[in-house]
């Protein structure tokens, strides 16, 4: 270390103090890593806004960006089957009872998939807490189903990550944190 330049002292005491992000996200990704990124209907998600608050703010403008619809490509959303207390919440008649028709019929096929590859066979029934990602989708569910409830395409599925940060729940936080803008 270079005691004489002040950035590079900074630096290295920045990366002492705090763990790679990235290095924390690969760590957690569910596994295997290839079968890790998938789409996910909107409806299977559930929002759990610890990284940062939901703000009706951000919301509202994000619906206004949503008019035209979802861009493939977009960011995806971080998700996991467990949320900060290691809690799975299943599919029940409950939840489905606020779904109409055609989030049923994303539901249905998405575990269809799920049920057809040994890897994510698992997670068939489950809903997904969303990590990052979660104004996203408050706006989009709201326009959907505000704007499009009787419209088929609009009944979307999205990019999303799936991780497992049980047993390191702190840690991933901060990691979210640290990709959260």
């Amino acid at each position: 270390m270079d005691e004489s330049n002040p950035d590079e002292t900074e630096l290295l005491i920045r990366r002492t103090q705090k763990e790679d992000s990235n290095a924390v996200i690969h760590r957690v990704r569910m596994r295997p890593l290839a079968k890790s990124r998938f789409s996910i209907p909107l409806c299977r998600l559930q929002s759990l806004p610890l990284v940062r608050p939901i703000s009706e703010v951000d919301v509202a403008r994000l619906q206004n960006e949503f008019v035209m619809g979802y861009r493939d490509g977009d960011r995806a959303m971080y998700v996991s089957p467990y949320n900060n207390l290691d809690e799975v919440l299943h599919v029940t008649d409950e939840i489905r009872a606020t779904w109409n028709s055609f989030w049923h019929q994303a539901n249905d096929d998405f575990d269809s998939m799920l049920r057809n590859d040994s890897d994510l066979s698992h997670l068939v029934g489950k809903m997904f807490f969303v990590w990052e990602g979660n104004h996203r989708l408050t706006a989009w569910f709201r326009h959907i189903n505000k704007h499009h409830s009787m419209d088929k395409d609009w009944h979307i599925s999205v990019d999303c990550i799936v991780v497992d940060p049980r047993n390191c729940t702190a840690v991933f936080l901060n990691a979210m944190n640290d990709i959260n803008w």
